[in-house]
């Protein structure tokens, strides 16, 4: 928690405004679902749903949704993220490709050494399957590509 509490001060830094948490809000692995969703495990499928997004914001008439990691070594964990993290594009991917008039822009801020060098096989999953009408709508990338590239990104 220490760790996405100093993101989320960045984030807001370079943003300027606050980044409250999600309340919940959860994508489903197919895409065809972003909902609140406060207990997954009493849903009828539990095992679909996302972990939570880490904050969201409105900004130029459009919700920013954020997820914040930051694996601070390597090993099987941070390689379970790295995995987990491919998951979560698709299924921001596929939402976004089902919903071309959604506004929402997911903001995937992953800073630390080990996922760091991830992110360009993360950004070339983008470019293969995101539809070109909703093409820049998933940041993927760390804290300073953020901060250079704000609020074009």
């Amino acid at each position: 928690m220490l760790l996405e509490n100093w993101q989320r001060c960045v984030l807001e830094d370079i943003v300027g405004c606050c980044v409250p948490k999600s309340d919940s809000l959860r994508l489903s692995d197919d895409g065809t679902s972003l909902r609140r969703v406060t207990r997954p495990n009493s849903e009828p499928v539990p095992f679909i749903w996302s972990e939570d997004f880490d904050g969201r914001f409105n900004f130029q008439e459009r919700r920013h949704l954020v997820n914040f990691k930051l694996p601070n070594s390597t090993g099987g964990n941070q390689s379970r993220t790295a995995k987990l993290l491919y998951h979560f594009f698709m299924a921001q991917i596929r939402y976004l490709n089902a919903n071309p008039q959604c506004t929402d822009v997911f903001l995937n801020i992953l800073d630390g050494d080990h996922i760091s060098g991830l992110i360009p096989a993360y950004q070339n999953v983008l470019t293969q399957n995101l539809n070109a009408g909703v093409n820049g709508r998933i940041f993927v990338g760390d804290s300073y590509t953020l901060n250079r590239q704000w609020p074009n990104v």
